[in-house]
C-alpha cells in the first residue's frame, strides 16, 4: 500500500509542474530562441490542445490495455517530451511540449478514476492528497525556475530539465501497479455523455478554472516583472500562489464529501478569486501576497472540486472515466484560449489592462457552471 501511495503522489506530481516551469521563463525562452509573445503563449496552450484532443480517447485506451498500463504508456510520453523539450531548438521545443500535453492527459484523466477504483471509502482524502501533490510541485515548479537556470548557467534547459527526475521516478514507482491492471468496461445502453446538462457544465466548470489557472502560472510572472519585479522574485511571488493553494486543495474534497450541494463552497472560491484579482491591480508589495495568496486558495478550492465531481457526480468507476475524459477533453479546448489570448492581448494594447479584464470575466463564468455543477445529482440517472 505504501509503493501504492507513493505512485499516486509522484505521479501527481509530474501532471503540472513541467507546465508552470514555463511562467518564470518565459522571457528568457523568448529571447533565446526570437519568439514574440503570442507564440510564448502557445507553450501553455500546445499542451492544453493536448489534453483536449487525447482526453475522449483515454476511457477508450485504458479499457483496451489496462487502467495502470495506460498511465505508465503515459509517464513514458511525458518522459520523452521533457528530454526533447530541452534541446534548444524551436521544433524540437515545440515536439517536447506537444508530447508532454499527451502525457499529461493521459494521467489527468486516468488518476482520478484510479483513485476512485483503488480507495473507493476514502475518495474524498486520496484526491485531496493527488490535488494538493499537483499544486505542491507547481509551485516548486515556478519557485525553482530562476534558481535553478542559474545552475552553471544552464539556462533555461536546466530548468525545465529538472522534471525529467520526477518523471522517472514516477515510472519506476508505478511499475508495481502494473500487476493490478483492469480493463473497464461501459454499459451499452447509456445515453452518450454529451447528452448530459450536469456533464456539460462539469466539463465547462472545468474548462473555467483551468483558463484562470494555465492563464496566471503563464503570465502572473511577466504582469509582476512589468511592476518593476525582478525575475526570481517573481518566480518565488508564483510559489507563493502555488503553496497558496494546498490548504484549500487538501481540505476541499473531503469537507466536500460531508455536504449534500458544494455551493457554498462555489460561492466561497469565487469571492477569493475577486479579492485576489481586485488586489492585483495595486502596484503595492501588500497588494501582490494578498493577490498571490488569494487567487491561490480560490484555484485550489475550484481545482480539487472539479476533480471531485469526476467521481461523486458518476455512480460507477466506468462513468468516472467517461466523465472524466469528457470534461478534460472539453475543458483544455476552452483553456487553451486563454495562455495564447492573454499574449495577443498584449502584443495589440502593449499592456496588461486587458489581463486584468479577462481574470474577471473568466471568474464570473466559472462560478456559473460550478454552481450548477455543484447540485447533488449524477450525470446518468
Amino acid at each position: 500500500m505504501l509503493i501504492l501511495l507513493l505512485g499516486v503522489v509522484v505521479v501527481a506530481s509530474t501532471l503540472r509542474a513541467p507546465l508552470t516551469a514555463i511562467g518564470p521563463m518565459i522571457s528568457e525562452i523568448g529571447e533565446a530562441l526570437a519568439l514574440p509573445k503570442a507564440l510564448l503563449g502557445m507553450l501553455t496552450t500546445i499542451p492544453l490542445i493536448m489534453f483536449g484532443m487525447v482526453s475522449p480517447f483515454v476511457a477508450r485506451f485504458s479499457r483496451s490495455v489496462g487502467m495502470s498500463a495506460a498511465l505508465m504508456i503515459g509517464m513514458f510520453i511525458l518522459l520523452c517530451g521533457l528530454i526533447i523539450r530541452i534541446i534548444p531548438n524551436i521544433p524540437m521545443l515545440l515536439t517536447g511540449t506537444v508530447l508532454i500535453g499527451i502525457g499529461i492527459a493521459i494521467g489527468n484523466v486516468i488518476l482520478p478514476s484510479f483513485v476512485k477504483w483503488r480507495f473507493p471509502e476514502q475518495m474524498g482524502l486520496m484526491t485531496g492528497v493527488f490535488a494538493a501533490t499537483m499544486n505542491m510541485t507547481a509551485g516548486i515548479g515556478g519557485g525553482l525556475s530562476v534558481p535553478l537556470s542559474k545552475v552553471n548557467d544552464g539556462g533555461y534547459q536546466y530548468s525545465l530539465g529538472f522534471w525529467i527526475l520526477f518523471s522517472i521516478a514516477g515510472i519506476l514507482l508505478w511499475m508495481p501497479q502494473l500487476r493490478y491492471n483492469p480493463r473497464l468496461s461501459v454499459t451499452e445502453s447509456k445515453r452518450p455523455i454529451y447528452k448530459s446538462k450536469l456533464a456539460i457544465a462539469i466539463a465547462l466548470m472545468m474548462g473555467f478554472q483551468s483558463m484562470n489557472f494555465y492563464s496566471t502560472v503563464t503570465w502572473f510572472p511577466d504582469i509582476l516583472m512589468s511592476y518593476g519585479v525582478d525575475q526570481e522574485a517573481a518566480g518565488y511571488y508564483l510559489m507563493l500562489n502555488q503553496f497558496a493553494q494546498l490548504p484549500m486543495t487538501f481540505l476541499m474534497p473531503v469537507i466536500a464529501m460531508k455536504m449534500k450541494n458544494q455551493r457554498p463552497l462555489v460561492y466561497l472560491f469565487t469571492t477569493l478569486f475577486l479579492i485576489g484579482f481586485s488586489a492585483l491591480l495595486v502596484n503595492k508589495t501588500i497588494f501582490i501576497v494578498i493577490a498571490m495568496i488569494a487567487t491561490g486558495l480560490a484555484g485550489g478550492a475550484a481545482f480539487s472540486l472539479c476533480m471531485l465531481f469526476f467521481s461523486l457526480r458518476a455512480k460507477t468507476t466506468e462513468d468516472a472515466i467517461e466523465l472524466s475524459g469528457f470534461s478534460q477533453s472539453v475543458g483544455y479546448f476552452v483553456a487553451a484560449i486563454g495562455p495564447m489570448l492573454f499574449g495577443y492581448l498584449h502584443d495589440v494594447f502593449n499592456s496588461h489592462t486587458p489581463s486584468y479584464i479577462m481574470f474577471f470575466m473568466i471568474t464570473i463564468v466559472m462560478f456559473i457552471f460550478a454552481f450548477i455543477s455543484s447540485q447533488n445529482k449524477y450525470i446518468f440517472e
